[in-house]
């Protein structure tokens, strides 16, 4: 080490220190390239703030076409594209979008807002993506003692934190994998932040706040959309641990839920099922004696009718993953399977 001459000298190296430490998380969580100019006019990789002290927010954007979007207690996460007729960037939320209108490399407008730019997003002198905290789902994986997930939103690779409920997600992939290092499709309520490393640099990290659920067999090839009860057709694919297999000639086993005027429709293929029900975020619960047709059910029908009425009457919520949603009772046990199907 060089000796250090003089108090000048020390007070210069840590002023340096000090630099070095602030950047170092900035360029690690860059990760990519240099930033620049797309064809669409912005800024990638790129932090643009919100330009308003009293309504803060911000968006990093990648040039994979994937973001991050913060406002106040909300956040985002998925993939945008460029929308030449109307000069902007689309984010896609799950189900809606938001536009950005490009000014200029260093400026984006929401959609809508005024054009005195007391609403504009303003370029960050450095590119640093701050803390978000969202439900995920995504293929996680896990190999040498260390986890990574594909956020399915995005796309992206994230390591994942050995903290919060770390332990719980990595004995459900344990429990569920198809083959060792095979990937498994979870849910999460998760943080994405960046975090240091125990090689290399820093880098964004995904820390599991609250584990939803496993789902073998699903994947993420619905994107950035989220699904809900009444977002397709459900068709029942086992009852209490009792797989339906459609019947000739016959409907195949279903659910709809139309969230509008609180009614469920439900059949196994012979007679059907109306009734109303409730839902309050994961919690859902079906009317007792709900209206049936009365026509004569041959087996194995009758028995998967008659445990189709019990299951409803005991459940309590429910979880949805890719498209896969599983009834629960009270316990937390699973009523039913149904899968999402017919969607466009």
């Amino acid at each position: 080490m060089p000796h250090i001459q003089s108090q000048r000298d020390l007070s210069m190296l840590k002023t340096l220190s000090a630099v070095l430490l602030v950047c170092i998380p900035c360029a690690a969580a860059a990760q990519e390239i240099a930033p620049f100019v797309g064809a669409h006019g912005a800024t990638t990789p790129g932090s643009y703030v919100s330009a308003a002290a009293d309504a803060p927010g911000q968006l990093d954007l990648w040039p994979d076409q994937s973001f991050h979007l913060s406002s106040g207690a909300t956040s985002h996460a998925g993939r945008w594209h460029a929308d030449p007729a109307r000069g902007g960037l689309v984010l896609d939320l799950g189900g809606e979008s938001l536009v950005f209108e490009v000014r200029n490399s260093q400026r984006l407008r929401p959609g809508g807002a005024s054009d005195d730019g007391s609403q504009d997003l303003v370029l960050s002198e450095t590119f640093f993506p701050g803390p978000i905290r969202l439900p995920v789902s995504g293929m996680l994986t896990y190999f040498a003692d260390a986890a990574t997930i594909v956020h399915c939103a995005t796309g992206r690779t994230y390591p994942i934190a050995q903290e919060g409920d770390y332990p719980e997600l990595e004995q459900a992939y344990l429990e569920n994998r198809p083959g060792p290092t095979e990937p498994v499709f979870v849910t999460m309520d998760a943080m994405i932040a960046v975090r240091e490393q125990m090689d290399g640099p820093d880098r964004l990290t995904m820390v599991a706040e609250a584990f939803g659920s496993a789902f073998p067999g699903e994947d993420c090839s619905l994107g950035n959309r989220t699904l809900d009860l009444h977002h397709a057709v459900w068709t029942i694919t086992a009852l209490g641990g009792i797989d339906l297999e459609p019947t000739d000639n016959l409907r195949e086993p279903f659910m709809l839920c139309d969230t509008n005027a609180q009614t469920v429709v439900a059949s196994v293929g012979c007679n059907t099922m109306r009734g109303g029900f409730s839902t309050s975020g994961s919690d859902l619960s079906f009317s007792q004696g709900m209206a049936s047709t009365m026509m004569a059910c041959p087996d194995p029908l009758s028995t998967w009718e008659l445990r189709l009425g019990e299951v409803l009457a005991n459940v309590t919520g429910f979880e949805i993953g890719g498209r896969s949603m599983r009834l629960l009772d009270a316990d937390g046990a699973r009523l039913a399977e149904l899968r999402a199907v017919y969607l466009p």
